[in-house]
């Protein structure tokens, strides 16, 4: 997604301009309340699971204010920053399904928000987005069809700064600090592994001389959030899983930040139940993952022209097995809560030419272990065999693995070598255009296991390359181009899957392409 740009507005001196600018930034945010709160549920789908997740996983791929002190007696109109604006942006997107069927979508994305900041400490945030999809006839990924997309209210919270309130009141830096975010919010844990997220979370902070402390307590929007159990009812329209979890980090060396951390995740999706045919029968799968993540990693520099960012998590828990026999045909009726052993880790390194078109290199290993006995990588519904350790990853995580193929990092090994540059090019800056390319590998990391798109008992699943620029036509006019092909691997071409052979298509290289034009305002 675009960044939206904004633009600031400070208060004037007069009497009567202070009270009617203070009495409009409380309307604003009073209005933004508002309607957040009147926004309905989102309707129940019935979704192709794998097409759904691997869309928003492709969707992913795409300075706060300096404080100046300011006296105690000074008017709030003195003390207080607004700042609004907003985007509108236009995309058209192709991608290939599974079998390599083209789907394409019209996408139009409007956001608006507003901003006040209060002694350089206080922040208030809201952003309304209005995001509507436009598909050909036959393409929608859910079945809905064209639909403006839920919910409304995207962002909405307030933060705490104590050391930006020491230093507007008396100038001066404290070396220790506080800070607390509390509402609707993005919250990115560690290197995003375990947790990339919108949630509904409070995120506080203490800065104690060289030691960091980072606490996490949030919920999953209801909507929002497309879930990783695809086979649970609806996965992408009412997920509800609670999240708590501490990060302590090392902030003595400029040059290296090491963390430790843990996450614990609570499935509150208990009461769902899966039940194809809809008759008064008993359900024939539960769902019920509880997990936690044992982190451990470091980010800085190796040298002024080298950085780096390396994690490592171990998953423990419990979940429920799958209610299928062992090909996946015929439910059983019998589903046992059986352990959760699984890893993952991410490696990052990106060396910067530091020449006048800021060109970089950037190298990115990432791997999560996967489970034999699975049919599906990730869903209950052909999950984990009764009676076994369940040893695939999961999680409401993110790591880039490429716009075409974009499998979820479960039993797979991504390999990914990227360059981007700036070259001399007309614009309203000196990077107006920004160009680039990566190219991965794909592994299994078990031959006989599952990934989250259908393969054979083959390890090598195959390869990919990815284009993308970015154009500034004016400072307030962009336009983004994306395109990605996947050239399958022995995994694709040949070989038995679970209950037959690979389907027509599956073979076939997958394409994405997308180019859309953001106007900020």
């Amino acid at each position: 997604m675009e960044r939206i740009s904004r633009g600031s507005r400070a208060h004037g001196s007069s009497r009567k301009r202070e009270t009617w600018l203070a009495l409009l930034a409380a309307g604003l945010l009073f209005f933004f309340f508002f309607i957040l709160f009147l926004i309905p549920p989102a309707r129940a789908q019935n979704a192709d699971s794998d097409l759904v997740k691997r869309l928003e996983r492709q969707l992913q791929s795409l300075d706060e204010t300096h404080r100046l002190s300011v006296p105690d007696d000074q008017p709030i109109s003195e003390r207080l920053l607004l700042d609004y604006g907003g985007s509108a942006r236009f995309g058209v997107l192709a991608v290939d399904d599974n079998f390599s069927n083209r789907r394409t979508l019209r996408e139009t994305d409007a956001r608006v928000y507003v901003q006040a900041e209060l002694d350089g400490a206080h922040r208030f945030y809201g952003q309304l987005r209005f995001l509507y999809d436009d598909f050909n006839a036959g393409d929608s990924f859910d079945g809905q069809g064209d639909d403006l997309r839920e919910p409304i209210g995207d962002r909405y919270w307030y933060s705490f700064d104590l050391r930006g309130l020491h230093r507007s009141r008396t100038g001066e830096t404290l070396d220790n600090n506080f800070t607390i975010k509390v509402g609707r919010q993005f919250v990115h844990w560690g290197s995003g592994l375990a947790l990339s997220s919108v949630l509904y979370a409070a995120v506080a902070d203490v800065e104690l001389g060289d030691l960091g402390l980072t606490g996490l307590y949030g919920e999953t929007p209801r909507t929002g959030t497309v879930d990783f159990d695809g086979s649970r009812p609806s996965f992408d329209t009412n997920t509800q899983r609670r999240y708590w979890g501490a990060i302590l980090e090392y902030r003595g060396d400029p040059n290296h930040k090491p963390y430790v951390s843990y996450l614990n995740q609570t499935d509150r999706n208990q009461r769902d139940t899966f039940d194809p045919f809809g008759f008064p029968t008993p359900p024939i799968a539960r769902f019920d993952y509880d997990s936690q993540y044992i982190l451990a990693g470091s980010q800085g520099s190796l040298n002024p022209a080298m950085l780096y960012r390396a994690e490592a998590i171990r998953e423990l828990g419990r979940g429920l097995s799958s209610p299928l026999d062992p090909n996946g045909i015929f439910p059983t009726g019998n589903q046992t809560r059986e352990n959760i052993r699984a890893w993952a880790g991410v490696g990052t390194v990106s060396y910067l030419v530091r020449d006048e078109e800021n060109t970089r290199f950037d190298l990115e290993v990432a791997a999560g272990s996967g489970d034999k006995d699975r049919l599906d990588s990730s869903d209950t519904v052909g999950g984990n065999r009764s009676g076994s350790t369940d040893r695939a990853f999961n999680g409401l995580g993110y790591v880039n693995t490429g716009l075409a193929l974009a499998p979820e990092i479960a039993n797979l090994v991504s390999v990914q070598l990227g360059v981007s540059t700036s070259p001399p090019f007309p614009g309203p800056r000196k990077d107006a255009l920004r160009v680039g390319v990566a190219a991965f590998v794909f592994n299994k990391v078990h031959a006989g296991g599952p990934i989250s798109v259908s393969t054979s008992d083959h390890r090598f699943v195959g390869g990919e390359v990815d284009l993308f620029a970015d154009y500034h036509v004016t400072s307030d006019l962009s336009v983004s181009l994306r395109y990605g092909i996947f050239l399958p691997g022995d995994a694709l071409r040949s070989g038995q899957i679970t209950g037959g052979a690979l389907a027509s298509g599956q073979s076939d290289p997958r394409q994405y392409a997308y180019v859309g034009v953001t106007y900020v305002f």
